[in-house]
C-alpha cells in the first residue's frame, strides 16, 4: 500500500465542504499525523498522485509520534458518512452489515502509520484485518488498547534501514537492522529470529540474534547475512523480537523486521 493508494481510495468520498483539493488533503492528513512537513503546494499534488515517492526523508518527521487518535479522528471527520461502503468497496474490505465508520477510521489510521513507518514505499495492506479487529471492540472501549497491542505494557520500537535487496541468486548480502527501543521499558534477554517459511529459500546466518540489554531511547545495530542459495524469486524474509520465553513481543506487526530478498539468476 502506497500513499497515493491512499489518497485514492479515501479522497472521492471525502466531505467536499471540509476538503476541496489533492494538495489540502496532503496537508492536513500530514498535520493529523504529527508534522506540517513545509513542501510546496505541487509537490504535495505529486504525492497524492504517486508521481512523486513519499521518501524516507519526509517519513522520518512523521515517525515516532502518539498520533494514533488524530489520524482516527481526522478520518471520522473527513469521511462523508453516505461514502463509507465506498471506501470499504475500493479497499476490497468485506461488509455484509452496516459499515463501521469507526472502525473504517481506524483501519485507515493503522495504515498510514505502517506507510509511513516503512522504509519502501509500498508497506503492507492491513485495512482489512485492521477493520475486521476493530468491528469486535465494543463501542465504549478504545479501539487502540488492543489493535497491534505489543506484549508488554509500554513496549515500542522503531526500526530504520533499507529493507530490500536485489540480488543474483548465488550472491550473499549483509543486512544491518538499526533498531531504536522507543518505548518506556528496558528490553532484556530478547532475540531477533528469522521466521522463515517453508517456501522461504534464502537462508540467514545468524537466523537468531541477540539483542542486548536496551534501554529506553538507545539505538542499537545488529547484522545477519542472507543467502540467496541459488534460487529465483522475491521473498519477504519476516523476522520476530521475541522475548527470553520466545514470545513475540510485537505481535501482528509482521513488516517490522521484514527483509524483502530479490533474487535472480540473470539480472537487467
Amino acid at each position: 500500500m502506497k500513499l497515493c493508494n491512499l489518497c485514492s481510495g479515501v479522497y472521492p468520498s471525502l466531505d467536499r465542504s471540509k476538503i476541496k483539493s489533492h494538495d489540502c488533503f496532503i496537508t492536513k492528513l500530514f498535520v493529523a499525523t504529527g508534522d506540517n512537513l513545509y513542501i510546496s503546494t505541487a509537490y504535495k499534488k505529486k504525492l497524492f498522485s504517486g508521481d512523486k515517492p513519499f521518501a524516507n526523508n519526509l517519513k522520518v518527521s512523521l515517525r515516532g509520534k502518539d498520533n494514533q487518535a488524530s489520524l482516527t479522528s481526522f478520518f471520522m471527520d473527513c469521511i462523508d458518512d453516505n461514502k463509507v461502503s465506498d471506501v470499504l468497496a475500493f479497499f476490497s474490505v468485506p461488509e455484509k452489515e452496516h459499515p463501521n465508520k469507526k472502525a473504517l477510521s481506524v483501519a485507515l489510521a493503522l495504515q498510514m502509520k505502517a506507510i509511513v513507518d516503512c522504509n519502501e514505499e509500498n508497506a503492507e495492506n492491513i485495512i482489512i484485518t485492521s477493520y475486521l479487529q476493530a468491528k469486535t471492540l465494543p463501542a465504549e472501549q478504545e479501539f487502540t488498547t488492543t489493535l497491534f497491542k505489543p506484549l508488554y505494557d509500554g513496549d515500542d520500537v522503531y526500526v530504520e534501514g533499507n529493507a530490500k535487496y536485489e540480488i543474483y541468486s548465488h550472491d550473499k548480502v549483509p543486512h544491518t537492522w538499526s533498531i531504536t527501543n522507543a518505548g518506556k521499558i528496558m528490553w532484556s534477554g530478547r532475540k531477533l529470529v528469522y521466521q522463515r517459511g517453508p517456501n522461504d529459500r534464502p537462508e540467514a546466518n545468524p537466523y537468531q540474534i541477540d539483542i542486548p540489554d536496551t534501554s529506553p531511547g538507545e539505538n542499537i545495530k545488529i547484522t545477519t547475512i542472507f543467502d540467496g542459495r541459488g534460487f529465483d524469486g522475491v521473498y519477504r524474509c519476516k523476522w520476530e523480537m521475541q522475548d527470553s520465553d520466545g514470545v513475540n513481543c510485537f505481535p501482528k506487526r509482521d513488516s517490522l523486521f521484514c527483509v524483502t530478498i530479490d533474487s535472480k539468476f540473470k539480472r537487467k
